[in-house]
């Protein structure tokens, strides 16, 4: 199964990719900051800020989506 980063993961566009990508059977990790949440229950959250993000933080996944707008 490939393993996809979404980042900003809890707007608009976020929220419609972690979906997409969630009912195509991807393993979906979605990086939010503050007390945001991913809502959709076959995706995993890691809380962390856009502009601390780091090389390490996304190393090991197979495709990382920007979301940010």
């Amino acid at each position: 199964m490939k393993k996809v980063a979404i980042v900003c993961a809890a707007g608009k566009q976020g929220t419609c990719l972690v979906n997409e990508a969630a009912a195509r059977g991807y393993d979906v990790t979605g990086f939010v900051r503050g007390n945001d949440k991913v809502t959709n229950p076959k995706a995993k959250t890691i809380v962390k800020d856009l502009f601390d993000l780091t090389r390490e933080d996304l190393a090991g996944f197979d495709a990382v989506i920007d979301a940010f707008g």
